[in-house]
């Protein structure tokens, strides 16, 4: 499927399934039968957006940043074959981005798409007759929405958004990806 560049209606979707199969062995380790439990299916849809990047930590433009929000998941699967998990949760949520950014960085601190990172690590580089640029990775606790796409939180809907990432480049439209989650019987 090809992507419209600079419509809001440029995206592509990608869908995978994961059939959770419990082996059950015999006293002697040999597998003797297979056990379906359920099916989780990812999809991902990806949108570019309308404008290039123009993004900016404090004063220094950003070059290219990828921002992940995302939840972890907690699963109580059921004791029938064929079901679906009577109970699925997700929890801490959090972001993270690594950007690279045109100049100097040292502070302890930087906001990016309106969240406030902890900063991890920030690494300078310059050359002779070169710019400076720092690659910088942050961290925010308890962000559970980017982009105006929230993450799921609590218990499991029957479509439930795990992770959404924002790429950004001062050469190209900004990408964003989100990926739900459902579960069924099989």
């Amino acid at each position: 499927m090809a992507i419209t560049y600079g419509v809001t209606g440029g995206f592509s979707v990608q869908t995978s399934k994961t059939f959770e199969k419990l082996l059950v062995a015999d006293k002697n380790g040999v597998t003797t039968t297979i056990i379906s439990k359920y099916v989780r299916t990812e999809t991902t849809t990806e949108t570019i957006g309308t404008t290039f990047a123009g993004y900016a930590i404090g004063s220094d433009d950003v070059l290219n940043a990828t921002i992940t929000a995302q939840v972890d998941e907690q699963l109580i699967e059921s004791g029938s074959a064929n079901t679906a998990p009577p109970s699925v949760r997700f929890y801490n949520p959090r972001a993270e981005a690594s950007a690279t950014i045109l100049g100097a960085f040292t502070a302890t601190t930087f906001t990016l798409a309106g969240i406030t990172f902890t900063t991890l690590s920030a690494e300078k580089s310059e050359t002779s007759g070169d710019v400076v640029k720092t690659s910088i990775r942050g961290t925010a606790i308890n962000t559970s929405s980017l982009d105006t796409t929230s993450l799921t939180t609590g218990d499991h809907s029957s479509s439930s958004t795990i992770r959404v990432e924002l790429r950004i480049s001062n050469t190209d439209y900004v990408r964003k990806t989100v990926t739900t989650v459902a579960f069924s019987g099989t």
